[in-house]
Parts: structure tokens; C-alpha cells; sequence
């Protein structure tokens, strides 16, 4: 999951009015440069179907009594049970504090915060919606740096030194582009044959229908790096032109070159991992290439026995 623009908070209450003071109560709450919009529902079971609709959703502002005395209670474990969602925090609102015990609801169901309508200030809302807001970054934070985490270590295992330069390439460009989607992502490494001249290869994934617009716009993106004297210095990658260049360095010299994603690597983690790819890749790819010299230098002394 990605975190949206602009957290969403939902309003779940059957009594209009607590929707209004609720909206000018938090219209102004931050967190992390990002704003708040709002979602209403007026039921447990409208509750429910935006959460499906939107499971981004980060705090849901919840009543417990509507439709039914145990409305929001119901919507609660549905969205926790059935929908699956785990990162919305629930903050539970009630007038009838009776319906819903707090230490029995705080006991039986997985909310991150009780606040008795009779007690609840606008200063103790605020503070509870930022600290539930901060909450649920943190959670998507850590699923997305075990997700990033998990590709990662799938796709170092997957490059093997006997497998084609090629593939192996293209491994790595597919690991860049699930990690971080782009419309373009461009692969270049220059390598050396077993004589000492200088190979090229340039591969690129694009979003673009047309596959010539592809190829035309990765080749413009190598030109403008083989122009650029600056480009080279980037050697824990950085903002290059509309997106994020990242060094990709083959150990003695046995070859060099870059990763570039357009618009990719926004956010700090997201740089981080593309970072620690392009490292996993140049180990790999200099024992594909290294085993690739050694293996034709073999080949030439054997026919050379041979003749």
C-alpha cells in the first residue's frame, strides 16, 4: 500500500450534526506535510463498503450505536475480520457508553482509541486523529519496507552467474520496476569481451503502447546521461533530469553503467532500495561476466589443443 496524497478520514455517525463539527474540528490536522479529506457514512453497513471501496482509508472516526445498538461494533470486527484491514486505525465514538463498556470493548475488539461523545473535547479529538494518523503511516511503512525487503531477497537469489548476461539483466530491471512502477525504466551496462573491446547493452520496460515510443524514449535517456559530465557522479544515485539515476558498478572494472527510472524513487525508502538492488546486482552480474571471460578463455585454449 501506498500512502495517498492526502490521508481519509471517515465520519461514521448517523446524526449529521456530529458530522459537521467533526469536519471543522480536524479540517486543519497534519501529518508528515500531508492534509486530511473526508468520507462520510451514516450506518455500520455503509461504513463497511467504503472501507472495501477504499482500504486506504486511515482513521475511521466510528459510532457505535446506529442502525442497530451494536452497529459500529459489527462494522468494527467486519472490517478488521472480513475486509481484512489491518492498518485503518478505529477510533470509537459513543453516546451511550453503557452499550459499549470501554474496558470490554477495548478487550473484545481491535480499535486504537475510545472517546465518550459526553467527554470528547475538540482539542482531545484532535490529538487522538494525529496520534491514529501516525499510526497508521507507521504500519504502511513497515508492510511496504517488508514487502520491498521480501522482492528483494527473492530477486537477489534469483540472478545466477550461469544464466545468460542478458536475463540476469532483465531480472534486475523487472525487481526495479515492481519495487517502484514508472512508465519508463532504462538498464545500461557496458561491459568487455574476452578481447578487451567494449559491449553495450541497453534494455527498458515502458508503459507506452507503442514499442517504437519505448525504444525511442530510452534511447533518448541514454544519450542525455552519455551528455551529461555530472551524470557520473551520482554514485549512490540521485534526481537525474524527471527521475532517479542509479549507479550500477562492476567490481575491477569489469563493467559499469546505470539504472534510471522516470519519476521513480520519490520517497526516501523507495531510493534506499533501488540503491541497495543496484548493489546486490553488480556482485551478481560480475560473477555472470567474470564466469563469461573465464569460460570463453577455456574455450579458446581447447580448440587451440584441438588444432
Amino acid at each position: 500500500m501506498q500512502l495517498p496524497e492526502k490521508h481519509r478520514i471517515l465520519i461514521v455517525d448517523d446524526e449529521p450534526d456530529v458530522h459537521a463539527i467533526t469536519r471543522m474540528s480536524l479540517k486543519g490536522v497534519t501529518y508528515h506535510g500531508r492534509g486530511v479529506e473526508f468520507a462520510t457514512a451514516s450506518s455500520g453497513k455503509e461504513a463497511l463498503e467504503a472501507v472495501r471501496a477504499r482500504p486506504d482509508t486511515a482513521v475511521i472516526l466510528l459510532d457505535v450505536v446506529m442502525e442497530t445498538s451494536s452497529a459500529g461494533l459489527d462494522a468494527c470486527r467486519a472490517i478488521r475480520e472480513e475486509v481484512g484491514n489491518r492498518f485503518v486505525r478505529i477510533l470509537l465514538r459513543t453516546g451511550q457508553p453503557g452499550s459499549a463498556p470501554e474496558k470490554k470493548t477495548i478487550d473484545e475488539y481491535d480499535i486504537d482509541g475510545y472517546l465518550p461523545k459526553a467527554e470528547l473535547t475538540t482539542s482531545r479529538l484532535y490529538a487522538a486523529t494525529r496520534t491514529a494518523l501516525k499510526a497508521f503511516e507507521e504500519l504502511v511503512e513497515l508492510e511496504r519496507h517488508r514487502g520491498f525487503l521480501s522482492l528483494l531477497h527473492e530477486s537477489v537469489l534469483s540472478l545466477r552467474s550461469f544464466e545468460p548476461l542478458e536475463a540476469a539483466l532483465q531480472r534486475v530491471l523487472t525487481t526495479a520496476v515492481t519495487l517502484c512502477p514508472t512508465p519508463l525504466a532504462v538498464l545500461h551496462l557496458q561491459t568487455f569481451e574476452e578481447q578487451g573491446n567494449p559491449r553495450r547493452r541497453v534494455l527498458h520496460l515502458a508503459t507506452d503502447p507503442d514499442p517504437a515510443k519505448g525504444a525511442a524514449a530510452a534511447a533518448a535517456v541514454v544519450a542525455r546521461v552519455a551528455e551529461d559530465p555530472t551524470a557520473p557522479a551520482l554514485r549512490e544515485g540521485g534526481a537525474f533530469g524527471d527521475g532517479l539515476l542509479v549507479p550500477v558498478t562492476l567490481h575491477r572494472d569489469l563493467g559499469f553503467g546505470w539504472l534510471y527510472l522516470a519519476g521513480g524513487g520519490r520517497d526516501t525508502l523507495s531510493r534506499q532500495v533501488l540503491s541497495l538492488l543496484a548493489s546486490h546486482a553488480s556482485n551478481a552480474l560480475y560473477s555472470t561476466v567474470a564466469q563469461s571471460l573465464l569460460s570463453s578463455k577455456e574455450r579458446s585454449l581447447m580448440d587451440s589443443m584441438i588444432v
